[in-house]
């Protein structure tokens, strides 16, 4: 039973477990030789590992593919290949001809897919035989090895990486594991951080980027959680895998509770479903943030696929076949109908289908394009009715798209004749609520009897609608909320001050748009036109529009979000642009006389209000401006951009808020967006896709905003009446009125206080060094980051409302307590940079006026003004900062000496324990440390070699060979044969280093290390030791007594460590 919350025992070793339990082999990588790597055969009830034999995968530590195995693999999934083509193949796929990480990511990705081939099989003499990397039809006959603390270097240097788990498919590394604690604060986002440091993400050269050129997906688990994403996911869009489809919870962990990481072991790892996320689940598509993004399914779509093709597979009638797929807005529905058509076209049985696709998404049509060229089928577009006609009569197997939006009402009215009666097509309907689907559905239902229809939608379907048959799969709104999917919403009602005065009348209109059309559709009628006269007055408008600016400059704008902004009528739409840019510059003089909020004016002075309406044919001039969709699509390529950038066409992102009638409000997708002000009645359908425009996962977006001027949302249950009661109750969870953010915010606030209450801190805000010293406890200072990121969260929702400033104050000091803990004890974690910039503006703005400015890092240890700032310190603070500083001073620079470090860190260690809460002495003690530090080895016997640059190598070779034996009880010959052999080494280093690009080429290192191990052979060998010399007992598991047999046995070691050492010293 595991007890122990380390990163080994409690997150690492059940990983590997559970992969054994899958049918993947298992090792460890030994960190000091390449070479050597230990197969796992079998882990303790206390889950330790057993070892078996030693394996060799690799010569050195910058090899990230396992060659022989691949060799192997291609060998016995192409049994005709020969060796001189097994190396020409292993060479295509170890040198991409690509530049970037990602591009030669995609390379890569389409080499497996598409596979390769060579000139001839020599045994049938078939010309271009094609080759594969992996057995898609046979699992079993590949291989799957797990290979723990796979050391590899990083590129360039002779620094190393270590990633926690890599998980070779055939000697390729396609999944990278990061484990961490879950006792530590926040362990996901470390372990992301970790894994996009490791492929140079972070814009500094600090990884190895080979090892991410064959990577499907990372992960980043605590063991309770486990996320997965890709090269290209920022921290927002790593997710769990919460569904092991198609096995059941029981398979994943028979006895009893299931973690989140058994589930993505299960659900993602298993050898079939691994093979398919490779083969189908994973695509490159086009992003506005970043040009091209590599994604790999989610559970619910990968679940989905599963269960259509299953339901194909059993379904006897072409009504057991098909059915509705209820995936809510947001959470990758068109992809989901992209990877079904892949997984269709990879099933032999229905290779031969027609498909066909009803859709209005022009970003549809491109990816299927893209996807068709990988799978092998044809697209074929329909622009009309006769276009569409003429392609279902065929029994090609092919994919057609029916661009809906293209076709005209009065076709889809007529009726169509039989065309088709084949029984191998499949209908695959977007969004099948509206009308003209119910149009053309039922005239698909006429023309083509025996098809399967299968019904995406992004809402849940109405009562009346069972056209389609039962739900095959459902992923709720809520459920994306809780998955991270989507964002949750916060709806906030804005009453109109107008209304007020006439109050009775203009909720007689209101009521009169609510009622059903049936009791008197006259009276709705009339009611609907004064109702609408009055949203279109000018002066409503203006009043409108400066509360929608003040809301969005407050809210939205300091996040680099935007804004939509749904109005009545195309004449509504115009008149909003005028006054929202009128409000914009009030505000913005404004703000140039006071800016508390620290506003970026230069940003918001770029700002542009764009209007998109639809056209019609006797349209007064006025109108023509905004109804071009060339000028449409320049606006909403604007809008969708972040602020900041410019696209490859030169458009950049200065629209910050866009006004529509009702033209967006279906299928488009801007996650920059945040805010949805809506000054027009919508229900239904509608009103759902409306509010799923708001909940996309972005960067700093808490929640999503809806504010309403017409009170929709206070008859949210009438406006979505058309559903069942328990889909409605599920979607009013996730729409929160803003009463219920406040709620929240006090009740993290509440917590704070319960915080510094039970480590007795009374008065917190006035002594705030009590509350540092408390953070001296990592698991402490951990819970107080989670409190302190909680309670971020929840003002950032609500400020600058009149109740979050209340607790202004305090987020200032907590900021303060964050920053100087963060002085004190070294600890990144504790910056403000996690926070939003509307609570980092806050808190910037007050730790200036307290004399700290977060953006300096901590004072270096030797500078002399690090002790001038300890000095005005209470001593219990000085200690500790000064203890922290050391420690971070060691760690930074241990690989430059590694013995002289290691004895500085032991004698800290005794400084610690020996004065323990005895401050002013610990301090004098740890201040003579910090001067001894500072001299390093300038004040210790040197035998002649240089202290900075020569004596670390003989500080190695005496701790690889004498262990911590002090060099004054060495005899004068063992001390003879190191500083001998240092020389020599050092000579031989310096004359290969010197070889034009040495750091960077594998073999002219590999050559100095054979140079390096029969050096230290031929001096045991010419040795004036004697065998009676002592050897430390720290040496085990070498049980030897003699230096020769020590140096023999570590020669390879001993040489890794010295190169890795030459390069701190010899690089240029």
């Amino acid at each position: 039973m595991v007890t122990k919350l380390d990163e080994e025992h409690y997150v690492e070793n059940p990983f590997l477990f559970h992969l054994q339990r899958l049918g993947w082999k298992i090792y460890r990588q030994n960190k000091d030789n390449p070479e050597d790597t230990k197969e796992i055969i079998s882990f303790t009830s206390s889950l330790e590992p057993e070892y078996g034999k030693s394996q060799k995968f690799r010569e050195s530590f910058r090899e990230v593919v396992l060659e022989e195995v691949l060799s192997e693999s291609l060998k016995r999934i192409n049994p005709w290949i020969e060796d001189d083509q097994i190396s020409e193949v292993v060479r295509k796929i170890t040198t991409p001809q690509s530049n970037s990480l990602l591009e030669a990511n995609k390379e890569i990705h389409d080499l497996l897919l598409e596979n390769t081939s060579v000139s001839e099989n020599r045994k049938t003499g078939e010309k271009s035989p094609t080759v594969k990397f992996i057995d898609f039809k046979n699992p079993d006959n590949n291989s799957f090895i797990a290979i723990s603390q796979f050391k590899v270097n990083i590129t360039g240097t002779e620094k190393h990486i270590v990633p926690d788990i890599v998980l070779f498919v055939n000697g390729l590394p396609l999944v990278v594991v990061e484990c961490k604690s879950p006792a530590i604060a926040d362990p996901i986002s470390e372990a992301i951080t970790q894994l996009m440091r490791y492929c140079n993400r972070r814009g500094a050269s600090e990884g190895n980027e080979k090892l991410f050129w064959y990577n499907l997906f990372v992960v980043a688990t605590s063991n309770q959680v486990a996320k997965y994403g890709t090269i290209t996911s920022d921290y927002e869009h790593f997710v769990e895998w919460k569904d092991p489809y198609p096995f059941s919870l029981s398979d994943v962990n028979p006895d009893g509770n299931v973690t989140s990481q058994q589930i993505l072991i299960h659900g993602m790892l298993s050898k079939e479903n691994l093979l398919d996320l490779l083969h189908t689940f994973t695509i490159f598509k086009e992003d506005p943030k970043s040009k091209m993004i590599k994604v790999v399914a989610r559970y619910q779509q990968f679940r989905a696929v599963k269960k259509m093709i299953k339901r194909l597979k059993e379904g006897k009638t072409p009504d057991e076949k098909g059915g509705i797929v209820w995936h809510t807005q947001g959470s990758g529905k068109s992809l989901t109908m992209m990877f079904m058509v892949r997984e269709l076209y990879h099933n032999p049985e229905f290779g031969n289908y027609k498909v066909v696709f009803v859709t209005d998404r022009k970003d549809l049509e491109k990816q299927l394009n893209e996807t068709s060229r990988s799978v092998g089928f044809t697209v074929k577009l329909a622009r009309s009715i006769q276009e569409l006609k003429e392609l279902l009569k065929t029994d090609t197997p092919e994919l057609v798209m029916a661009m809906v939006h293209k076709f005209q009402e009065r076709e889809l009215k007529g009726e169509f004749p039989v065309l088709n009666t084949s029984p191998n097509i499949l209908i695959m309907i977007d969004e099948a609520h509206r009308t003209q689907y119910k149009l053309l559905g039922a005239n698909l239902r006429k023309a083509l009897p025996n098809a399967t229809k299968i019904a995406f939608t992004g809402t849940p379907i109405e009562k009346t609608e069972m056209t389609f048959g039962d739900y095959i799969d459902k992923y709720s709104i809520k459920q994306a909320v809780e998955d991270g999917v989507t964002v949750e919403i916060v709806y906030e009602g804005r009453v109109h001050s107008a209304e007020l005065s006439d109050e009775e009348a203009a909720n007689a209109k209101f009521e009169d748009v609510f009622k059903d059309a049936d009791e008197d559709t006259k009276r709705m009628i009339m009611g609907r036109f004064t109702w609408r006269a009055y949203l279109e007055a000018e002066e409503v408008i203006r009043d409108k529009a400066r509360d929608m600016i003040e809301h969005y400059i407050t809210h939205v704008f300091p996040n680099g979000l935007k804004a939509q902004v749904v109005a009545v009528s195309r004449c509504a739409a115009i008149r909003y642009k005028k006054a929202l840019e009128e409000a914009l510059k009030e505000k913005i003089s404004e703000l140039e006389k006071e800016n508390n909020l620290k506003i970026d004016l230069e940003k918001l002075k770029k700002l542009e209000v764009g209007v998109v309406i639809s056209g019609a044919q006797n349209d007064r001039p006025e109108y023509h401006p905004y109804t071009d969709p060339n000028v449409h699509e320049r606006i909403i390529k604007s809008f969708k951009l972040p602020f900041d950038k410019v696209d490859e066409n030169g458009i950049n992102g200065n629209v910050g808020i866009l006004v529509v009638q009702n033209m967006l409000i279906t299928g488009f997708d801007a996650p920059v967006e945040q805010v949805m002000y809506l000054d027009n009645v919508i229900k239904g359908h509608n009103l759902l896709q409306a509010i799923a425009r708001v909940n996309r996962v972005y960067k700093n977006k808490s929640c999503g905003f809806v504010v309403d001027y017409v009170g929709v949302l206070k008859h949210l249950k009438e406006a979505l009446a058309i559903y069942a009661d328990e889909d409605i109750d599920e979607i009013s969870q996730v729409v929160r009125n803003k009463a219920k953010s406040v709620d929240e915010l006090k009740l993290n606030h509440r917590r704070i206080e319960e915080f510094f209450e039970k480590y007795k801190i009374k008065n917190w805000r006035q002594n705030i060094d009590e509350c540092i010293d408390i953070l001296v406890d990592e698991e402490i200072r951990d819970e107080f980051i989670a409190l302190v990121r909680q309670f971020n969260r929840s003002m950032d929702a609500v400020l600058p409302d009149p109740e979050a400033l209340k607790y202004v104050h305090d987020l200032k000091i907590l900021g303060f307590i964050k920053e100087s803990a963060r002085n004190r004890y070294r600890d990144d974690k504790l910056s403000i940079k996690d926070t939003s910039n509307k609570i980092r503006g806050i808190i910037e703005e007050y730790l200036h006026s307290q004399g700290i400015d977060p953006k300096i890092p901590p004072t270096p240890l030797f500078e002399d003004k690090f002790l001038e700032k300890l000095h005005k310190e209470p001593s219990k603070a000085r200690t500790q900062e000064l203890q922290y500083a050391i420690v971070e001073h060691i760690e930074k620079h241990w690989e430059e000496d590694p013995e002289l470090y290691e004895r500085f860190s032991d004698r800290l260690k005794r400084l610690l324990e020996e004065y323990k809460e005895n401050w002013d002495v610990l301090y004098d003690e740890l201040e003579k440390l910090r001067g001894e530090m500072k001299k390093g080895r300038e004040v210790e016997q040197t035998f002649g070699l240089d202290p900075k640059k020569e004596m670390p190598f003989f500080g190695l070779l005496k701790s690889e060979i004498f262990g911590k034996k002090p060099v004054s009880e060495l005899t004068d010959s063992e001390i003879d044969f190191l500083v001998n052999t240092t020389k020599d080494i050092i000579e031989i280093i310096s004359r290969e280093a010197q070889n034009v690009d040495f750091w960077e080429n594998a073999v002219k290192q590999k050559r100095l290390k054979s140079h390096i191990t029969s050096q230290l052979l031929k001096k045991i060998s010419s040795s004036t030791l004697k065998n009676n010399d002592t050897v430390s007992e720290e040496t085990v598991p070498y049980m030897v007594n003699s230096i020769t047999d020590i140096v023999f046995g570590k020669r390879n070691e001993i040489a890794q460590k010295l190169i890795e050492l030459a390069y701190h010293h010899f690089r240029k």
